[in-house]
């Protein structure tokens, strides 16, 4: 039997003018970071600048920022309520999330929340590359990768694997790399070393670096343990593993807005400072 609910909390402006006195109130304090085109009223969005006119032309007013280059977030300390960011760090080196981390721990107010959303889920992904689940990496279009695959030959499982977690090292993609694998070498190295992803996923993102004319490539891996661990290196003492629309913030809960981005291969994590 299929149960008619709700699709989750609703949460509208009447919700942030009680919460916050006002929307413009509530957008001085609640903040997505890397918001491409999402736009909500009550939200202020931080973004990379456009790159692209094509781009530009639908990306949401934004403040804009730069995650690699810039030290800090552009808000001020002890200001923020809540922080959002969906499927971000994975296209950062590990120590600008490190640096986006300590920032924000910088920004929130005290019992502010910050909620991290991510994918692929590094030990999901890794699981479906050892059963060799041909349609776990259903969203690869081989139109995409044409030229490539004519160069190459037709994707391998661990090629898909690879553009997921590591892009610039496949050989389908089309950013230069010091180091390129094939999907037979990946298999190899997997094979030899399966009982400790964490060190292949290290060896794969290690030395990757953010390239402005690529900002869709994916440069580091995540799962919960390791978000949770950094987050409490930057200074938050109160974090927690989370998950679909479980946010403790029921303003971070309506799906309408949050969450929406592949749930299915997703890691959520909250910290509150």
């Amino acid at each position: 039997m299929i149960y008619k609910r709700h699709h989750s909390i609703e949460t509208g402006n009447a919700d942030y003018e009680t919460g916050f006195g006002s929307l413009a109130a509530a957008k001085r304090q609640c903040f997505n970071i890397g918001a491409g085109t999402w736009q909500h009223d009550a939200w202020t969005n931080i973004d990379l600048p456009a790159q692209s006119e094509a781009f530009a032309k639908i990306q949401a007013p934004c403040i804009h920022h730069n995650l690699v280059e810039d030290e800090k977030l552009p808000i001020p300390a002890n200001s923020a309520a809540l922080l959002y960011t969906s499927h971000v760090i994975e296209h950062l080196p590990d120590r600008h999330a490190d640096k986006l981390f300590a920032s924000a721990f910088n920004v929130l107010q005290p019992g502010g929340v910050l909620r991290i959303v991510t994918g692929p889920d590094a030990d999901t992904d890794f699981a479906a590359l050892l059963r060799r689940d041909m349609r776990w990496w259903y969203f690869y279009d081989d139109a995409d990768y044409a030229a490539a695959i004519e160069e190459h030959g037709a994707m391998k499982l661990a090629d898909k694997w690879l553009l997921h977690v590591a892009t610039p090292r496949s050989l389908y993609s089309a950013t230069p790399c010091d180091r390129k694998y094939s999907g037979k070498e990946i298999e190899d190295l997997v094979e030899s070393q399966w009982s400790d992803p964490a060190k292949i996923l290290d060896q794969l993102t290690g030395g990757l670096e953010f390239d402005v004319r690529f900002p869709g490539n994916h440069l580091s891996w995540w799962n919960a343990d390791k978000i949770m661990k950094r987050l409490r290196a930057a200074g938050f003492a109160n974090v927690e593993k989370s998950a679909y629309g479980q946010s403790r913030s029921h303003f971070m809960r309506d799906l309408t807005w949050f969450d929406t981005t592949y749930p299915q291969i997703s890691v959520y994590v909250e910290a509150v400072k």
